[in-house]
């Protein structure tokens, strides 16, 4: 299970941004908090920028470090002959999903937090 863990780290910490922006918007603007101008926006693009540096950071740093990502998912040290496969896999889910984590924050801060639910 922690291999699984690891192989999907990218697309879960995508997943965790998704749900992590986007829950709470829709929230704010459905009691009407997101819907005015001035700081209550700030609040919304606060959040969507500190939750996507948070997932991006995190994707980032699994990128860079193999090792101790596979380590904390499994609890176990690396070894064997599939170790290169399992790092390849990783990195290009991580470094797609890190592409996408970009472009779904850039979307829920260029375009307008609530004007869907109007």
């Amino acid at each position: 299970m922690g291999t699984l863990v690891f192989l999907c780290l990218g697309p879960l910490l995508w997943a965790v941004q998704l749900t992590l922006i986007y829950g709470p918007q829709s929230s704010l603007c459905a009691y009407g908090i997101g819907t005015g101008q001035g700081g209550s926006n700030l609040l919304v693009a606060g959040l969507i920028l500190i939750v996507s540096a948070l997932c991006m950071g995190l994707a980032a740093a699994a990128l860079l470090r193999p090792g101790a990502a596979y380590e904390l998912a499994t609890g176990t040290r690396p070894s064997g002959e599939t170790w290169p496969f399992l790092t390849w896999v990783m990195r290009a889910l991580a470094a797609l999903s890190l592409l996408a984590m970009l472009y779904a924050g850039l979307g829920a801060l260029l375009l307008p937090a609530c004007a869907q639910l109007r």
